[in-house]
């Protein structure tokens, strides 16, 4: 299993509740890889190409290593902040790399949106050319939105 379908799995299982600021939940996930994804490296504040992933995963396989990069917003709620995070997103090269975003805490769904027409599903399309998915995680239940 590559690292990107491992750490999806678990984002997906991963049940956070309410934490009061973005490095809370992202300690909480981190602790979690750490814990299941043995001999893998996971790294917070990893520096990558100018910018900064809140997690990177590089998993061994077979044949050869197999990395993804994980970024936390918690409250998006401006424009801002949504611009910010797609170009946090842009630095990671997202027609190279495996993105994983996840939003945690109170979104607002019209940004959701935005985010979604920019980056489609990996396979929801013939020619898609983005590697990015995106997670939400409602502060009592967690639920999942395909990118």
């Amino acid at each position: 299993m590559s690292a990107y379908e491992s750490v999806l799995k678990l984002v997906r299982e991963w049940k956070p509740g309410a934490l009061p600021s973005e490095l809370k939940y992202r300690d909480s996930l981190a602790a979690l890889l750490r814990e299941r994804l043995k001999g893998a490296k996971i790294e917070i504040e990893y520096r990558h190409s100018g910018t900064t992933s809140d997690i990177y995963v590089k998993q061994p396989g077979f044949f050869d290593s197999t990395e993804v990069f994980v970024e936390l917003k918690r409250n998006l709620q401006q424009k801002a902040q949504l611009d910010r995070l797609v170009g946090q997103v842009e630095s990671l090269e997202p027609k190279r790399n495996w993105i994983i975003v996840i939003l945690c805490g109170d979104t607002n769904p019209a940004l959701v949106t935005r985010f979604r027409e920019k980056y489609k599903t990996p396979g929801e399309f013939l020619f898609q050319d983005t590697r990015v998915m995106l997670v939400a995680k409602a502060v009592v239940a967690a639920t999942e939105v395909k990118a």
